[in-house]
């Protein structure tokens, strides 16, 4: 799952606390920046699949940090 609007604070251990309420996280990564380490704002949660769904209905849309985050599901893109 992709995970949007994360405060520049957010931390992988956070996120993966969060989502660890809904299922067993299997990953957590955040993108940061490259200069100051800081979260530029999305990140990567997987969890089992048959625990994705819950954890989709339950955060999309709440509060996390003073931020109101979006989740959904990661679109794999296919190159020919």
């Amino acid at each position: 799952m992709v995970v949007r609007n994360l405060s520049p604070h957010m931390t992988a251990e956070h996120l993966s606390r969060l989502f660890s309420e809904h299922g067993a996280v299997r990953s957590v990564s955040l993108a940061t920046d490259i200069m100051t380490g800081c979260c530029r704002g999305f990140g990567f949660v997987s969890l089992d699949e048959l625990q994705t769904g819950a954890a989709l209905d339950a955060l999309d849309g709440s509060s996390l940090g003073g931020r109101i985050i979006s989740v959904a599901i990661e679109q794999k893109t296919v190159r020919t």
